[in-house]
């Protein structure tokens, strides 16, 4: 838990948060009412917006009491000022950061379920020292809450066959509704899990084939449930249409759009390749041996149910790799943090067996020194990326606009709020962006323009802030660029790199020749923390370019704000 206190505040107080794609301070609200419109849909599924919804329902009432009036534009008008965004965006990362170590907990009692105590407190260090999930425990992105429903799947699955109760399996269809009314993907955690583990339970114990009759009643019902459940957690009963939409959203321009491999077996095989070299990511590569170990320990020390509860970590990165990994065609740390979650618990059994006898007796303090020493380099990439979000070079970019930007100056800035700095209240800030200033994400203060790039000094800009984080699109080289087999440039990747005005535009301004020069590079510069670059949200530069002459008088020619 304090891996996750540090650094929760990273980026507030504001009026918006920097994780990017999460859905809070602002979105969840907003996406509850797309969700529950006839024909609308919003992004992701309503269960946590409804649990964000609920925690926030104090900050949401004092906003709507201070109201002008209940009018749509005086409610979000008041809602978006800083202090509300702000106290909204620490209650739905702390709600993000309990559930991470929920994960942990969930996955230690697997471990535990599998081989005692010991095993599952092992287990959890492992799962704790997880540097990616260290990331995400700190945002409002869906990729913990879902994981910590599918989670608690996962262990009612492993708890009914070790201790051969099939009437948990009605625990298994609420969460697992619960997961993939989160996040859709969660789908791909249990879609292959549980018809797999149950069958090879059958396979493995002579049990449920004496209680056939029985575990297929139990089946049924959870089934039933599963199905009922799911009709509400993802708003099919309540908007149908809206749930075809946002399906066929999903399975198209949300998913193929940004894939990265293509769909022939050179393709699939790099993302299974992919997948297994960027373990690094996640723990030292020694725990990579670990986990190929305790696997092997696990199914040969246990029998019957046990041996096939063990299985289901296994079965779970199985069913994830194949039913999203390779539909979707990305590995991503967010994409991976599945698999790397449930190879914990195979890692920490086999350290577990390396350390204790039978008796629970220590084999060697070489053994325990050298697991600390692993830890400890894990707890060290953990705390690595706490380093990176309290050293964050947008705090740099801030000072240093506070410090040298004139009142009145006009500050031009680009791109989604997620990847902005905040700005000094005595300037003029603009956004410009071709995309119609409607359907942009407001941000108070800042002046929305819709207009070409190029017209920057035009529009009497002393400074454009531009922010590495989202102007690499417009730096891609399609001349150097060559598709490595198996691998494609993603759909959305390749419309930004070959777009006339952006390209031509932030391609000159770095290199000094669309009238304006680099004024200060806010970077990494810690030499003790690594620099990390997680989710294109960590340690990104911003560039700060300054006007080299008079500026020509501004233009309104096409602009529309």
């Amino acid at each position: 838990m304090a891996l996750r206190i540090v650094g929760l505040g990273w980026g507030l107080p504001s009026s918006d948060g920097w994780d990017n794609d999460g859905v809070a301070p602002r979105d969840f609200l907003s996406g509850l009412v797309e969700t529950f419109t006839p024909g609308k849909f919003f992004t992701y599924p309503p269960v946590h917006l409804f649990l964000l919804g609920v925690v926030t329902s104090p900050v949401t009432g004092v906003a709507l009491a201070n109201a002008p009036s209940f009018a749509p534009s005086d409610v979000i008008g008041e809602i978006l000022k800083v202090p509300y965004m702000t106290l909204v965006a620490y209650v739905a990362r702390g709600v993000t950061a309990l559930m991470s170590v929920g994960i942990v907990w969930a996955i230690s009692k697997i471990g535990e379920e599998l081989r005692g105590r010991r095993a599952g407190v092992v287990v959890a260090i492992v799962c704790g020292l997880n540097a990616p999930l260290t990331y995400y425990a700190h945002t409002t992105n869906l990729d913990v809450p879902y994981l910590f429903w599918a989670s608690l799947a996962l262990l009612a699955l492993v708890r009914t066959l070790a201790r051969r109760e099939p009437r948990r399996l009605r625990h298994v269809a609420v969460f697992a509704a619960l997961a993939i009314g989160t996040k859709d993907q969660a789908y791909a955690v249990v879609g292959l899990t549980a018809p797999l583990a149950l069958g090879a339970w059958l396979a493995m114990d002579p049990w449920p084939r004496k209680n056939a009759r029985a575990l297929a009643v139990q089946v049924l019902v959870a089934a039933a449930t599963f199905a009922a459940l799911l009709s509400v957690t993802l708003a099919i009963v309540f908007n149908p249409t809206g749930f075809r939409a946002r399906l066929a959203f999903l399975t198209g321009a949300a998913s193929q759009d940004f894939a990265h491999y293509s769909t022939d077996a050179k393709g699939l095989a790099l993302v299974v390749a992919d997948s297994l070299l960027r373990f690094e990511r996640y723990y030292p590569w020694v725990l990579g041996l670990a986990v190929v170990s305790g696997l092997v320990l696990s199914v040969r020390g246990t029998k019957d149910g046990a041996r096939a509860a063990s299985l289901v970590p296994l079965l779970g990165a199985v069913s994830f790799t194949v039913l999203f990994n390779f539909t979707a065609r990305r590995t991503e740390h967010r994409f991976l943090l599945p698999q790397m979650v449930l190879w914990s618990v195979y890692a920490g059994i086999c350290i577990d067996a390396l350390l204790f006898d039978a008796r629970g007796r220590v084999r060697h303090p070489l053994g325990v020194a050298l697991a600390g020493a692993v830890f400890g380099w894990a707890l060290f990439k953990c705390a690595d990326v706490d380093a990176n979000l309290v050293l964050d070079p947008r705090y740099d970019a801030e000072v240093w606009l506070a410090a040298n930007a004139a009142p009145g100056d006009v500050i031009e800035v680009h791109g989604l709020n997620v990847y902005l700095p905040r700005f000094p209240p005595h300037a003029k800030v603009i956004r410009v962006g071709h995309e119609p200033v409607g359907k942009r994400n407001p941000l108070p203060g800042v002046v929305e323009v819709q207009g070409d790039y190029s017209d920057a000094e035009r529009r009497g800009a002393r400074f454009v802030v531009v922010s590495e984080g989202w102007v690499w699109r417009y730096l891609i080289d399609l001349d150097e660029w060559s598709a490595a087999s198996g691998k494609v440039l993603p759909k959305t990747q390749h419309e930004s790199s070959t777009e006339v005005d952006g390209t031509m535009f932030f391609q000159g301004l770095v290199k000094g020749a669309r009238g304006f020069r680099r004024a200060h590079d806010a970077k990494w510069t810690s030499e003790v923390w690594p620099r990390l670059d997680i989710h294109a949200s960590t340690a990104r530069e911003i560039w700060i370019f300054e006007r080299t002459g008079e500026s020509a008088p501004p233009s309104s020619s096409g602009l529309r704000r």
